[in-house]
């Protein structure tokens, strides 16, 4: 018997684990005023799962374009949710009508991701980009 308990123990462990995992948001907040970029990770594992390769900006008429360029560190497929909020010049979260898009990646892949700001380029002072683990096997 107490090897059955151990066993539920090990499993239930594992449970929790792969949830707070997939609960854990990380973060890149870039200035557009003073061009600094702060990293915050909360999940390592993700961290080194979905990588952020590059983040590029660009106007259109007014209208402001980023561009997120995401790499499947993971020898498997891998699943996630990618959102980007922006901000005004008082800090203030600018409406979100784009909510958590959803992101699959094959092992290795890169893939670019584009987000349009809900307001003009020179209202947005702040953009934070979020990623947030689902599993490593969503994409199947």
């Amino acid at each position: 018997m107490k090897k059955g308990v151990s066993w539920l123990a090990i499993g239930l462990a594992a449970v929790v684990t792969l949830i707070a995992c997939a609960a854990n948001i990380n973060s890149l907040v870039i200035n557009r005023d003073t061009g600094t970029k702060q990293w915050n990770i909360h999940n390592p594992i993700l961290a080194s799962d979905i990588k952020v390769l590059a983040v590029k900006e660009e106007t259109k008429d007014g209208i402001l374009f980023v561009n997120i360029l995401l790499k499947n560190g993971w020898h498997m497929p891998i699943g996630g949710k990618l959102k980007v909020l922006f901000y005004d010049q008082n800090g203030v979260e600018l409406a979100d009508p784009w909510g958590w898009h959803q992101i699959l990646l094959e092992a290795a892949q890169e893939q670019w991701f584009k987000f349009v700001a809900p307001e003009k380029a020179a209202e947005v002072s702040k953009i934070k980009l979020m990623l947030r683990g689902v599993n490593r096997y969503a994409a199947r």
